[in-house]
């Protein structure tokens, strides 16, 4: 499958909890927070992805504790069959 952006954190300058990478995201993909959901890996991800506005589906496939800091997901599951049905 084709990808229209691809964002690195080596690119966007900042690495992740810092927001720049998914702001980045959204303007080279010319859209709103509103627009997009994110799919996370990583639960560090949710603080980044809260700051600028993203929905968050966070695919925490081993049941980790979510970081202190960060802001619940509009979904976490162990499974990425949950973000279908979403």
């Amino acid at each position: 499958m084709p990808f229209d952006v691809v964002v690195t954190s080596e690119r966007a300058g900042f690495y992740k909890p810092d927001p720049a990478p998914y702001q980045l995201a959204l303007s080279e993909l010319e859209l709103d927070a509103n627009e997009v959901l994110f799919v996370a890996g990583s639960g560090f991800d949710l603080i980044g992805t809260s700051r600028v506005g993203l929905d968050t589906y966070w695919h925490n496939r081993v049941g980790l504790a979510r970081p202190a800091a960060a802001a619940p997901p509009l979904r976490e599951s162990r499974s990425l069959d949950d973000l279908l049905r979403l």
